[in-house]
């Protein structure tokens, strides 16, 4: 077999891996056709977005999702337009409006394998991590944490809301 072939297969060995897209209820709604979201992340596993609230939301105060024991966030294309290129369309992300959870994520597995050089690694420590991803307008997130809430707020209060959480 050629190196194509190859390629090929192992391409095809992936994508039959039973990583899916499954909707997630997270206790609220936001305006997804706005720009603007902010995701702030700190090194000790806090991190938030910050969201304009739903137009039919009677409290039209920020939205601010928060999770707990965040080990990786990112906040990156596709947009809207383009999530169909993105590598979990196909698998059940196309059906996603607000936030979906990722199961048997390839994510969580890559960040286990590589922390496996560790003298102290103990892969029960990602056994209760969450994949979560948010399409939005204008960037995708996709996070991993242990927890997660929501709040509201009349403005973004990075440090004070951080702290809160810590």
């Amino acid at each position: 077999m050629h190196v194509l072939g190859r390629a090929r297969l192992a391409a095809d060995i992936l994508d039959s891996v039973a990583e899916r897209v499954v909707s997630l209820d997270v206790g609220i709604t936001w305006e997804p056709n706005a720009p603007g979201a902010v995701l702030l992340t700190q090194d000790d596993g806090v991190a938030q977005l910050v969201i304009n609230a739903h137009p039919d939301d009677p409290d039209q105060r920020l939205v601010i999702l928060r999770w707990g024991g965040c080990i990786a966030a990112v906040m990156e294309p596709p947009n809207d337009e383009a999530l169909g290129g993105h590598r979990l369309y196909h698998k059940g992300l196309s059906g996603i409006l607000w936030a979906g959870e990722v199961f048997e994520s390839e994510w969580i597995a890559k960040l286990e394998r590589q922390n496996r050089v560790h003298p102290n690694h103990d892969p029960a420590g990602f056994a209760g991590l969450r994949h979560v991803i948010l399409p939005l307008k204008e960037r995708t997130v996709e996070l991993l944490a242990y927890s997660w809430s929501f709040d509201r707020s009349d403005r973004i209060q990075p440090r004070l809301s951080l702290n809160e959480l810590s």
